[in-house]
């Protein structure tokens, strides 16, 4: 698993670059957090080996973490300004 925070330099090297990596590479479990705009991208490896359409989070959301079975995260403190 692997969780990318983006800052506005990173963008394009983390959406592009880091992403077609950790596709290649077989990480299971990617997400991208927008700290700005309060989300979160989860990706996940499919059995085909990429990475199917992410599953979009915002701050008033808890997200399941797939790798593990009781692990969720609830994002308000994550975002708590």
């Amino acid at each position: 698993m692997i969780i990318e925070i983006l800052s506005p330099s990173s963008v394009k090297k983390d959406r592009l670059e880091k992403f077609n990596k950790y596709e290649k590479a077989g990480v299971k479990e990617y997400w991208i957090v927008e700290p700005e705009g309060k989300l979160v991208s989860v990706f996940i490896l499919e059995n085909n080996k990429r990475y199917g359409r992410p599953e979009i989070y915002s701050e008033e959301d808890k997200v399941k973490v797939s790798l593990f079975e009781d692990l969720v995260i609830d994002l308000k403190p994550v975002f708590n300004d």
